[in-house]
């Protein structure tokens, strides 16, 4: 929920807090994955893991480390039963990460693939405010940067 009101943003200014909050999300990555009876939810509950830990390391330069953590959540799509927001919401922040490396045009494909391959799904709009905001920034910015 902390994500869907740009928690991320406030918490992400501050090294301490974030640095509290990846351990939190640690810890949880590992509860997740010692658990010997997993649920029918583990998958999504996996995948949220990784995309909140991909943040966390986002915000704290650690950018090889997030990229990591958001393709684990593109590469499991297949498994996430019920929320099937992580998707788009991870394409739309793997964008943001290239955009914050200067690939301005990987950037545009991932947040463009997250707008129009993706419908229905929780929170819809809410990304769909975040992705024409971060395309619009993205049109002054000059495309054939690597």
């Amino acid at each position: 929920m902390m994500y869907v009101w740009n928690g991320f943003t406030i918490v992400g200014k501050r090294a301490d807090s974030t640095e509290a909050l990846l351990v939190t999300i640690e810890t949880a990555e590992e509860q997740l994955r010692n658990d010997p009876s997993p649920s029918e939810f583990h998958p999504d509950d996996s995948c949220l893991v990784q995309m909140l830990k991909g943040l966390c390391l986002k915000h704290l330069g650690r950018l090889l480390q997030a990229e990591l953590c958001f393709t684990q959540v593109l590469s499991s799509e297949s498994r996430i039963r019920y929320d099937h927001y992580l998707i788009p919401f991870t394409l739309y922040e793997l964008g943001l990460l290239h955009k914050q490396q200067g690939d301005f045009a990987k950037a545009t494909t991932y947040i463009e693939n997250a707008k129009t391959n993706y419908k229905d799904y929780s929170m819809e709009s809410r990304l769909h405010f975040r992705i024409h905001a971060a395309l619009s920034s993205l049109k002054g910015s000059p495309v054939g940067t690597p």
